[in-house]
């Protein structure tokens, strides 16, 4: 990947070239619908951000395409606006030219900029206008105002994906994958979702016609209520329909899963893979954002949201919304510790290699689908289409990025959160065709419903967070148990066994581990600070954004993580070189999970880590960025330690491979 980065940042003419034949194409009439320029432009940002290539030019030069293709469409248009009608009409595509007409008449000159943004007419409105002869002066200044504001509204995502898949990766490759795997599951959630509504709906409802046709001569009471309940004439037809197929097809696959881990099938060997995996990607930033959705997604915080809504909704008179509402949770609060109890589940966490499992289903999965997927409904329900994507995108989003938070810490299995999420989805299927058959029509104020339950979240949320996630941090961590050594074990061979590179999730071992030192956090900070060393700057939102000033001096900007075997260092020290404003050394010392028993440093921790050089530059003024280099000279790190320390320098070779130490421990030991 970092040679594929070198390789266009020492030809970048090539990709500002591919940059601005698409970003002109997309605006030429008939082939613009083909071109991918979102897709182009997101990975031209995601380039800016990883300092593939320049900012600023990129956005010119996309700026410039642009203009270009809209200038050529336009002109095409004045000068063959006779011909280009009857072409459009000889080829099938007179629609589309009366589309493009009618926005035009709609919104005049603003439909040049507006076009830019929207898709269906963006490669119609400047041949529109050029054959309607626009005048020149009229239509050259929108169309720089136009492209000018299109190239950064469709660059700068990517710069921000770039820049923050570089930070992921200068941190660790695990958080960058992490970082890749939970956008592209995000994506795939809001796709999916939107392909099953645009087409979805209309296969169903068409497969349902089809079938009602064909049952409908025949006179049986299950027919007539059949058809009474699924009649095409009425407007909640489409809908029923969609639900129904919905809750045949959530109790066949919780009946699909329950056979595989009956049967030990295929599905029980994905979930150990699956939990494996996602140990690999462990890091400790992940463990606390993973945590903390779990936590908002628990009991204590759904029953307030639960009692929140139902209070909005008799305050509003929606009786009949109420009643199902009530209805709804509780027999999801009734039902859950009845199959909490039957599944007899085995946690990941509590899970050993090779032992047998079974988590069928989770509970919580249950009440998250169960809860939000029926508080959704009720604010989508006959709303404004925008409105009621944006609910069904969130809603969606929240109950995936939680069943994935689940399978991360290790709280679930994969078949135990799809086995939750099904009989969920049954239960709402049935609560929400019942809603829509009796026609509720209940004024509920979604939007009301909507600020009630982010206030919830906000402040209950924050407060359970802030009161459990320690607690639920140090109940997910991978175990590790201590080994005990003595000064003479450590020194003689036992300093071999420490880590000796940063590895990552491929295996592949990064910068190496030159120091070990045997003390304790406070002790080695005070040793540190006695010769010019103090403690790295602390991450909070605040310092977080000091990297977005320019203006920020590097004192004050703090240390960006570094993670080994998913863990952050736990003692983290910098030191600066008034001569080099622009650069500052960093040490770092992971915890390991040995411990040294000795005279006069009993029960001390050993340490590891390694020195850093950070070199700061200012993109484009707008963003700080460091480059990384580490000090791999045991000796040169032995000079900048403090004195009074006993100082043995160990080297061994392995695989042709030379390793060289420095271990560091209290000279009285």
């Amino acid at each position: 990947m970092h040679a594929w980065f070198n390789s266009i940042s020492a030809h970048p003419d090539i990709a500002l070239t591919f940059v601005f034949l698409v970003a002109c194409g997309e605006s030429l009439a008939v082939v613009g619908t083909f071109v991918p320029a979102g897709v182009v432009m997101f990975a031209a940002g995601a380039l800016i951000g990883t300092g593939a290539l320049n900012g600023w030019v990129t956005l010119a030069v996309a700026s410039l395409g642009a203009i270009a293709g809209d200038g050529i469409s336009y002109e095409l248009g004045r000068r063959y606006h006779r011909e280009l009608r009857t072409w459009w009409v000889a080829k099938g595509r007179e629609a589309a030219f009366a589309r493009g007409e009618r926005f035009v008449q709609r919104h005049g000159t603003k439909s040049i900029v507006f076009a830019r943004f929207f898709a269906p007419v963006r490669a119609i409105v400047p041949l529109v206008v050029g054959t309607a002869q626009m005048p020149r002066r009229q239509f050259y200044p929108v169309n720089i105002g136009s492209a000018l504001a299109w190239s950064p509204a469709h660059i700068t995502p990517g710069i921000v994906f770039g820049a923050s898949a570089q930070l992921a990766a200068a941190v660790s490759a695990r958080l960058a994958v992490m970082l890749l795997l939970v956008i592209a599951l995000v994506w795939l959630v809001v796709r999916l979702g939107h392909v099953a509504i645009e087409r979805g709906v209309l296969l169903v409802k068409s497969g349902f016609e089809w079938v009602i046709q064909r049952f409908s001569g025949r006179h049986s009471r299950g027919t007539r209520l059949l058809l009474r309940i699924f009649d095409p004439n009425k407007p909640d037809f489409p809908t029923l329909s969609v639900l129904t197929l919905l809750f045949v097809g959530s109790i066949w696959m919780f009946l699909g899963i329950l056979q595989d881990v009956v049967a030990h099938d295929p599905l029980v060997r994905a979930d150990t893979t699956l939990y494996s995996f996602l140990q690999m990607l462990r890091t400790s930033p992940t463990d606390q954002l993973m945590a903390g959705l779990v936590e908002l997604d628990g009991y204590g915080v759904g029953l307030l949201v639960t009692a929140s809504v139902l209070i909005g909704l008799l305050i509003r008179r929606g009786w009949r919304s109420a009643v199902y509402w009530i209805f709804t949770g509780g027999v999801a609060v009734a039902l859950c510790p009845v199959l909490e109890r039957w599944g007899g589940k085995t946690e990941p966490f509590m899970w050993r290699m090779g032992a047998a499992h079974s988590s069928l289903p989770n509970v919580h999965a249950t009440f998250t689908v169960v809860l939000y997927g029926f508080l959704g409904w009720l604010m989508a329900r006959r709303q404004s289409p925008l409105w009621r994507n944006v609910v069904m995108a969130v809603i969606a989003i929240w109950v995936v990025m939680t069943g994935f938070g689940r399978l991360y810490l290790g709280e679930s299995w994969l078949s135990g959160v799809l086995g939750g999420w099904s009989l969920g989805l049954a239960w709402f299927a049935v609560m929400a065709g019942a809603y829509t058959y009796q026609q509720v029509r209940d004024d509920i104020g979604p939007k009301s419903l909507a600020c009630i339950v982010c206030v919830v979240l906000a402040i209950f949320g924050s407060w359970t967070i802030a009161e459990d996630l320690p607690a639920d941090i140090a109940l997910y961590r991978p175990r590790m148990h201590e080994i005990v050594l003595t000064l003479s074990q450590w020194t003689n061979a036992g300093w071999r066994a420490l880590p000796a590179r940063r590895s990552e999730i491929s295996g592949d071992e990064e910068e190496s581990f030159p120091l070990q030192w045997v003390a304790s956090g406070g002790t080695i900070a005070d040793r540190l600070g006695s010769v010019g060393w103090r403690a790295a700057p602390a991450w909070s939102a605040k310092a977080a954004l000091l990297w977005l000033s320019p203006k920020t001096p590097v004192e004050a900007l703090p240390v960006l993580p570094k993670l080994a075997e998913g863990t952050s260092s736990e003692l983290v020290f910098v030191k600066f070189d008034p001569r080099r404003p622009t650069s500052r050394l960093v040490l770092r010392l992971w915890r390991s999970r040995y411990r040294l028993v000795a005279t006069k440093a009993r029960d001390s921790p050993i340490w590891y880590g390694a020195m850093y050089q950070e070199s700061f530059q200012r993109r484009w003024w707008v963003v700080t960025l460091v480059t990384t280099t580490n000090w791999p000279d045991a000796s040169a790190i032995a000079q900048l330690l403090p004195i009074g320390m006993q100082v043995l320098r160990r080297s061994a070779t392995q695989d042709g491979v030379t390793r060289q130490v420095v271990l560091v421990f209290p000279t009285a030991s």
